[in-house]
């Protein structure tokens, strides 16, 4: 199958006829645009980084992503920039790339571009999403021969010299002016207007789709040439999958929304307004601004992040097809390994959970064998509620202990309306042993995971409690 694809390569406007899961990597560099890098094409190492920006609200929005997990499908109407559309006139460093020049901060040169091209994405944006660390800009990227402090000099010489910048709104001329980024880019709103936005709906059948793809992330890494040689359906360009709403008590996510538009959207921030210090266990900046929720949830994996966060949100999911649509509980879409209970012809259109009353918390945690950018061994959520010292309401997710993620049905049931205390949930810890069948793997033996999972729920109460549980009552 092919697909007409119309999207802005830095200066330029493309339009081809290709395969719509031809990964962004593979095409640019075939316009002999060799900047970008091919490393692990896993989006581990950030090689590959690009920024890809889109009008949103009036704007245009840019985010780095990895190319070689990004469908062409995906950057239909959008304004793609690579290291060299970045070039000034007369081919100048301009001050980010100088700034790695005179720190060092670039010694084989592979990883250089994706560097460049993800503090490029931060100067961008600047502080518009809170208090952004610099270096937060950079955790998908990875270098093999500095050891990274001529890095972490560069980009906090760059901070320092255009800190004022960062509050600046809208920053475009000034960053123009500044020679961060080119003349071109006062452009790229105008031209992209003009290029006609194809929307999808989920359910076009015309190509009988073996595949529905939204962010990519995980199915990139899996089955590319697959991919490439099966009829697929994308999802991520129909507004109504990407929108975050509130719907009568009921904050509602659609499939297509990034982890990032949950992290930034200000519904969710309101809900849970902490949730910014969970950003960095859900994979790297560019990850999260391609991984998409639906793909999180529909991958099955026993270990999805974005699935013990919304399962102890006590959420629904709504599935539909081309005639109807059908609610049922996340945590009873899950039959065994990888098999859910979609039916053919659906596609996971949103999520939903009832907005949280009263005097609520709610905490992840996660253990990896890497602090960041790891999937999990064992990860977990809680939701509850109290009231006079007793638990009112409580909702605990686990992932990595079961062939599927799990939903602590007895634990809880043991622990609501009992008093928030030490004894109970010890008590608790002891009842969740029976919930759960974790086995054997490269994460962790199944003992291991027992017992992580268990301290992992002390920490949940440890946390959120630190005056009414201690440490000494969880040994």
């Amino acid at each position: 199958m092919k697909s007409k694809i119309s999207f802005l390569l830095n200066n330029d406007l493309i339009e081809v006829e290709l395969h719509p899961a031809t990964v962004v990597l593979d095409f640019i560099r075939s316009q002999r645009l060799t900047g970008t890098k091919e490393g692990c094409k896993e989006g581990d190492c950030g090689a590959c980084t690009v920024l890809i920006g889109e009008i949103v609200n009036g704007e245009v929005n840019y985010r780095s992503v990895n190319s070689c997990l990004l469908p062409l499908q995906n950057i239909q109407g959008r304004h793609v920039v690579t290291i060299e559309g970045l070039n000034l006139e007369g081919k100048s460093l301009n001050p980010i790339q100088q700034a790695f020049l005179e720190e060092g901060a670039s010694q084989c040169g592979f990883c250089t571009p994706g560097f460049v091209m993800s503090f490029t994405e931060y100067l961008i944006n600047g502080n518009k999403y809170g208090d952004r660390q610099p270096l937060d800009s950079i955790d998908g990227n990875i270098c093999r021969c500095t050891g990274h402090n001529s890095i972490i000099r560069a980009t906090e010489k760059i901070s320092i010299a255009f800190k004022d910048m960062l509050n600046t709104k809208p920053r475009l001329k000034e960053l123009i002016d500044k020679k961060i980024i080119p003349e071109y880019f006062s452009t790229i709103q105008d031209r992209l207007q003009k290029i006609t936005q194809t929307q999808t709906n989920g359910f076009d059948s015309d190509n009988n789709p073996k595949y529905y793809i939204s962010g990519g992330t995980d199915l990139f890494v899996q089955k590319p040439f697959e991919m490439l040689n099966s009829n697929v359906n994308f999802l991520n360009h129909k507004k109504e999958l990407t929108t975050i709403e509130i719907k009568s008590r009921y904050c509602c996510a659609g499939s297509g929304c990034t982890v990032t538009d949950l992290l930034e959207s200000d519904i969710i921030n309101s809900i849970f307004p902490d949730i910014s210090k969970f950003a960095e266990l859900f994979g790297s900046t560019p990850i999260r601004n391609s991984a998409t929720l639906g793909g999180n949830l529909m991958n099955a994996s026993p270990i999805g992040d974005m699935t013990a966060f919304f399962m102890a949100l006590n959420s629904n999911i709504v599935l539909a097809n081309q005639q109807s649509t059908r609610e049922i509980p996340l945590n009873k879409f899950y039959k065994t390994y990888k098999v859910t209970n979609i039916q053919p012809g659906e596609i996971l259109k949103s999520v939903k959970f009832k907005i949280p009353q009263g005097n609520y918390f709610f905490n992840f945690e996660k253990v990896s064998k890497r602090t960041y950018l790891d999937i999990a061994s064992v990860n977990t959520a809680i939701l509850l509620t109290i009231e006079n010292r007793f638990i009112t309401d409580i909702h605990i997710s686990a992932g990595g202990v079961a062939a599927t993620p799990v939903y602590l049905f007895q634990t809880c049931e043991f622990l609501k309306d009992k008093e928030l205390n030490g004894k109970n949930i010890c008590e608790a810890a002891n009842i969740l042993q029976k919930e759960i069948s974790p086995i054997s793997d490269a994460r962790g033996s199944r003992d291991y995971k027992r017992m992580l999972l268990a301290r992992l729920v002390f920490t949940h109460f440890i946390t959120l409690f630190p005056e009414i549980i201690n440490v000494e009552e969880t040994v």
